[in-house]
């Protein structure tokens, strides 16, 4: 029958087109009779990995979704979502980094944790996590190696090497503290490192220690600066709050301690001193609850362990007791993480995790990850994010 009458052949049809031209076909032309707020209301709504596929939709969704206004809108509505559907934990282990979903550990007895396989190491590497800031991560390995990455859009970036132009080499050097945190000054994203001498001439000779900071949006590291207090020693991972991050810090020779700020805005450091009403805590350290910070203790006076809020960063007299409960409840390496809207407070402790009712005052649940995590790690909350690292110019 494809003859004609005239004895001509007919030409076929057109092929239909391929299943995802025609979704895209379909999907603009549908666009075309929504307003463009409508749009950018529903994709707000949408999680980062259904935005990162809807980015082939079309050019300008891709432009949309990829803008700085769009990023920062998502990741504010991200963080307000009351399902917590968007909120990861990422843990460290054996040269290995993994994370969990929030909304799980109120559900779950048991907590599957996934890999993420884009950072370069393995199980010999020695892992700690540096910080999490608007859904980067950032992470050292090898106490010398530094890495940001986002595992929502699984980007990754290792920072310029830290001992190339320092002020000492690292033969003779190492990295003691270090901290993450977003300048919203700048739009830029900061890392702090915290260097010292370990050369040792004599018990009586004190050698001033090295300041210098990673700029996302140069990709270089600054020109180190000494840090101003010799009798002061900051050591480990710092909290990103207002900000500034900051470490809890002994005195070398005093009893008591003190928290060391260090602002990412100016670069400069200041210090808080011990609040008085948290006299006779031994070893305390520092956490993010609720965007406030927060120092615990496993050593207080009462023979309980403690957890206080400044609830007005700034106003010396704002700390107040946040959590109390009783020694035999808890081992020793306890460590606040997040507080749910109910009030009830996730705790990460030895290689699981414990939600405590304050009203109550009781744990409510105990839950294990399907790993084992190294007790000496601290875990991190963290948002997911569209946040990208690819030719970052500054966030709005």
């Amino acid at each position: 029958w494809w003859l004609s009458s005239y004895g001509r052949t007919r030409k076929q049809p057109p092929p239909p087109p391929p299943p995802q031209q025609m979704e895209t076909v379909k999907a603009e032309h549908t666009t075309d009779h929504l307003p463009q707020e409508i749009i950018e209301e529903i994709l707000y709504r949408l999680p980062v990995k259904s935005l990162s596929r809807f980015k082939c939709v079309s050019l300008s969704w891709r432009s949309l979704i990829s803008s700085k206004q769009f990023i920062k809108t998502h990741l504010q509505r991200s963080k307000k979502i009351e399902s917590f559907a968007d909120q990861r934990i990422i843990l460290a282990c054996k040269g290995k980094l993994k994370a969990c979903s929030l909304s799980s550990l109120l559900t779950e007895p048991v907590t599957r944790a996934f890999s993420f396989d884009f950072v370069p190491m393995n199980s010999s590497n020695d892992i700690a996590i540096v910080g999490s800031c608007n859904g980067l991560i950032c992470v050292l390995v090898d106490a010398c190696r530094f890495f940001l990455f986002n595992p929502s859009t699984r980007e990754s970036k290792e920072l310029p090497d830290f001992f190339t132009g320092a002020m000492f080499p690292k033969n003779i050097s190492s990295i003691s503290a270090y901290g993450f945190g977003f300048d919203e000054s700048s739009g830029d994203y900061k890392v702090c490192a915290v260097c010292y001498l370990t050369l040792v001439f004599g018990s009586n000779v004190t050698f001033p220690r090295t300041v210098t900071v990673y700029s996302l949006k140069a990709d270089s590291w600054g020109v180190s600066s000494f840090f101003y207090k010799l009798d002061v020693c900051l050591i480990g991972a710092a909290k990103f709050v207002s900000g500034k991050i900051h470490w809890i810090s002994d005195f070398i020779k005093d009893p008591k301690w003190e928290v060391v700020c260090f602002d990412l805005k100016s670069e400069t450091f200041e210090t808080v001193k011990q609040p008085s009403c948290m006299e006779g805590y031994y070893n305390p350290r520092l956490g993010v609850l609720e965007g406030c910070l927060c120092v615990f203790s496993n050593y207080s006076p009462t023979d309980t362990f403690d957890v206080w809020i400044w609830n007005e960063y700034g106003v010396e007299d704002s700390w107040a007791k946040y959590v109390t409960i009783p020694y035999q409840s808890v081992t020793n390496y306890v460590t606040p993480l997040f507080v749910w809207p109910s009030g009830e407070v996730l705790f990460t402790c030895g290689s699981g995790f414990f939600i405590y009712n304050k009203r109550d005052n009781c744990i409510r649940r105990q839950h294990t990850v399907d790993f084992y995590r190294d007790r000496n790690r601290e875990a991190e909350v963290y948002t997911q994010s569209l946040v990208s690292l690819a030719n970052f110019n500054g966030m709005i």
